[in-house]
């Protein structure tokens, strides 16, 4: 048996890490997170996504929308017609931007980590996006099929802002859809349906995703047949964005995906982008 101590003891002092709250992210940990883990974070997710979002925003009030209707891609209008389904009609145009920012929002509430954005990640983030936009665009020259940003009518019609505001929601909404909703719920039908062990369910998310990636472009050429290269280089952009989406998040999977569409919109040979 221990021998007891006659000196008195004072509570510990507070530690000066400032932790938010018990079992959240502490300011020290915040500091010390390096750039990999740094990026993940919603915070920082959603302060690289707000320009993103805010030109998509501002473009699809000046040129996108009109008496004939509105040129976006088809997971933004799906995710409109969600919202016009609940009679939210009259407002749905811009829900879909801050249903983006209040998922990040909820998700920092959640992380209980510190009201602290470092823009430093933030802007390395542009430049890791920009890059492996690339791999994608050589993929595509090899399989001779540059993919339009978004296969919607009159694409080429648009000035420069106006396709490029659709390259960006391109990113934004189908990693949304794609990605972030439809992974999450092949794991939940493979984990607490399926019984599956988390490692096979979450390949078996991406592989179920890519092929519904691919299945959600157009795949026939002029004569109604399916073209192999087509379907290929959208199933292949599936499997890589949902690469992306697992190992370095939403942020830099959406933004590579925008960056990839914004060049193809460039590329593009003008009687081609129908």
């Amino acid at each position: 048996m221990a021998a007891r101590s006659s000196k008195s003891t004072r509570p510990a002092a507070a530690s000066e890490d400032h932790t938010s709250d018990a079992g959240g992210l502490s300011l020290s940990d915040f500091v010390t997170q390096g750039y990999f883990e740094a990026s993940r974070r919603p915070l920082e997710i959603l302060f690289f996504l707000l320009p993103l979002i805010a030109l998509y925003e501002y473009e699809l009030v000046r040129v996108l929308r009109s008496a004939e209707g509105l040129v976006t891609n088809g997971a933004h209008l799906a995710i409109l017609r969600l919202f016009d389904a609940f009679g939210l009609d009259a407002v749905a145009l811009s829900l879909p931007g801050f249903l983006l920012i209040a998922v990040f929002l909820v998700m920092h509430v959640l992380s209980r980590g510190p009201w602290i954005v470092d823009l430093s990640v933030v802007t390395r983030m542009v430049g890791e996006s920009a890059a492996l936009a690339i791999p994608l665009l050589v993929f595509a020259a090899l399989v001779e099929r540059m993919a339009p940003a978004a296969q919607v009518e009159d694409f080429a019609s648009l000035d420069l802002g106006a396709r490029i505001a659709v390259s960006i929601g391109a990113g934004l909404y189908e990693e949304l859809v794609f990605r972030m909703a439809l992974i999450a719920l092949v794991i939940a039908i493979c984990t607490d349906l399926l019984k599956m062990q988390k490692p096979v369910a979450l390949v078996s998310a991406v592989a179920v995703s890519s092929l519904a990636f691919a299945m959600y472009h157009p795949l026939r050429g002029a004569d109604g047949a399916v073209v192999p290269g087509r379907f290929l280089f959208f199933l292949a952009g599936g499997l890589y964005f949902g690469v992306l989406y697992v190992v370095r998040g939403f942020g830099i999977a959406a933004a590579a995906h925008a960056f990839f569409d914004i060049a193809t919109a460039l590329l593009i040979a003008p009687n081609d982008a129908a």
